[in-house]
């Protein structure tokens, strides 16, 4: 008999072994006392494992080392409890008839049923006392970092130059009826340049949409978005006369051959600078899009 006691014993003592070891195992390395600020740099291996690294605030005092030490003592109590129970179990299906064995087994599976109640009941009265205690260390947040907002830059390739001109005293054509309320219109001095040389031509067209101040970013009678080449006078909307589709090509045919790229959006054309850039800016090839088809400058 004694020998079978001592048997059951290495047994017992075995299993706490190891489930006592494989937990330090799998959670190292464990860091105490840690400053939040400080960076550890891990050593490269051949294979990386994946650590669980337990840190508590020494600044927040003995209270941070308690919550951690009632954290992991909940940990470890379950899984001794449930080791506790298999172990019982596996001893009452093997005793053989062996009564003693049977009710020794049984009463492990008892104390370890009462120890699961009394382990409830301990964190229940934690949770009255004080329901900070029972936070896992790992839910408390980091500190935000201070935002540091970088003054916004506009790419130097982007930045228009405030060379804008009024288009109406060159006498270049307006559309009136859409255009007309306002007393100015205004495009980039290279496009007007361009423009004023083909108002004669056949045939005749008008501007639709321009700037209406000279200031950059500028007013245009229609919204647009912050990036819009129109916003810099690099580009503008023209109608021909007859809002003819044969109209529209032979003007395309026109402004192409001044140097200017045209977007054939059926109701008018979107007229731009080559080296415009921004929305409505000239691709870089000729292909269609949902808005139209571009044509570029000969």
């Amino acid at each position: 008999m004694d020998l079978k006691k001592n048997s059951t014993m290495k047994i017992i003592s075995t299993v706490l072994l190891i489930f006592l070891v494989l937990p330090v195992l799998y959670f190292h390395p464990i860091s105490v006392f840690a400053d939040e600020d400080t960076i550890t740099t891990p050593i490269p291996v051949l294979a990386t494992p994946t650590f669980e690294v337990i840190t508590f605030d020494a600044s927040e005092g003995i209270g941070s080392l308690i919550k951690l030490l009632i954290w992991w003592a909940f940990r470890l109590a379950g899984i001794l409890a449930f080791v506790m129970i298999v172990y019982a179990g596996f001893q009452y299906l093997t005793s053989g008839g062996n009564t003693a064995q049977q009710k020794d087994a049984q009463e492990r599976i008892v104390s370890a049923i009462i120890g699961i109640v009394l382990l409830f009941a301990f964190y229940i009265i934690l949770y009255t006392i004080n329901p900070d205690i029972l936070k896992i260390p790992s839910e408390t947040a980091a500190p935000t970092p201070l935002a540091v907002t970088q003054p916004a830059v506009t790419p130097p390739d982007q930045t228009p130059s405030n060379n804008l001109v009024n288009i109406i005293s060159m006498g270049i054509p307006i559309d009136y009826i859409t255009f007309g309320q306002y007393s100015e219109a205004f495009l980039d001095s290279t496009l007007a340049s361009k423009l004023s040389q083909l108002k004669n031509i056949n045939p005749s067209w008008h501007v639709h949409d321009a700037c209406i101040n000279s200031n950059l970013p500028c007013l245009t009678s229609i919204p647009r978005s912050a990036d819009d080449c129109h916003l810099d006078g690099t580009c503008v909307d023209i109608d021909s006369v007859s809002d003819s589709s044969e109209d529209n090509k032979k003007i395309i045919a026109e402004f192409n051959k001044a140097g200017l790229a045209v977007l054939d959006e059926g109701d008018h054309l979107h007229v731009t600078l080559p080296e415009a850039t921004g929305y409505g800016s000239y691709p870089g090839s000729d292909y269609c899009i949902a808005q139209g088809c571009w044509y570029g400058a000969i």
